[in-house]
C-alpha cells in the first residue's frame, strides 16, 4: 500500500509541476499572441479595404450569420468577418465593402477546404454590388466551397445595406 501511495504522490507532483509550468508559460506568452493576432487582423482589414485608415468595431446583434465581426472604416466602408461552412467547417472570409456598396476585396483567412480554390476566388467579387454577386460562377470540383464563398460575400453586402439603414 505504501508503494502505491508513493507512486500516486510522485505522479501528482509531476502533474502539478507541469501544470504550473504551463500556466507560467501561458501568462507570459498570452499577451504576445494576442498582439500578434491583433496585428494580423488589422492587416486583413487593411488588405480588404485599403482606402481606409482606421476601423471601429460595430455591434452585430442585428446582423445574421455568417457575420461574426463587423468594422466600420473611417471612409464609410465596412469590413465583415464571415465564418461559414463549405466542404469543411470553419471557412473564414474577410470581405471589404466600399462606401458605394461594392465589394472592395474578399479574402479567405482560413479554411479546411481540400482543393484550395478559395484562395483566389475572392478576386472575382471585386467591384460587384449585391445584384452582381450571383453572376460569379462557381468553380467545378469546388462547388460547395465556392457557393459558400459567394453566399458569404452576399451576406456581407446584405449586412452593409442593413448597417447603412437599408432593408434587406
Amino acid at each position: 500500500m505504501k508503494k502505491h501511495l508513493k507512486s500516486v504522490v510522485s505522479l501528482f507532483a509531476i502533474c502539478a509541476a507541469v501544470a504550473i509550468l504551463l500556466a507560467i508559460t501561458n501568462y507570459f506568452t498570452a499577451p504576445i499572441i494576442a498582439d500578434y493576432e491583433n496585428k494580423k487582423a488589422n492587416a486583413a482589414l487593411l488588405e480588404v479595404l485599403p482606402d481606409a485608415k482606421s476601423f471601429e468595431k460595430v455591434d452585430i446583434n442585428e446582423l445574421s450569420e455568417p457575420v461574426t465581426e463587423a468594422y466600420k472604416a473611417d471612409n464609410g466602408g465596412y469590413v465583415f468577418k464571415l465564418v461559414t461552412v463549405g466542404y469543411g467547417p470553419d471557412f473564414v472570409i474577410m470581405c471589404g465593402v466600399n462606401p458605394d456598396g461594392t465589394v472592395s476585396k474578399a479574402i479567405c483567412l482560413s479554411s479546411n477546404e481540400t482543393l484550395e480554390k478559395e484562395k483566389n476566388y475572392g478576386e472575382s467579387f471585386a467591384g460587384l454590388d449585391a445584384s452582381g454577386v450571383n453572376s460569379v460562377d462557381t468553380i467545378g470540383g469546388a462547388t460547395k466551397t465556392t457557393s459558400a464563398y459567394r453566399d458569404a460575400v452576399k451576406a456581407a453586402l446584405d449586412s452593409f445595406a442593413k448597417l447603412k439603414g437599408g432593408v434587406k
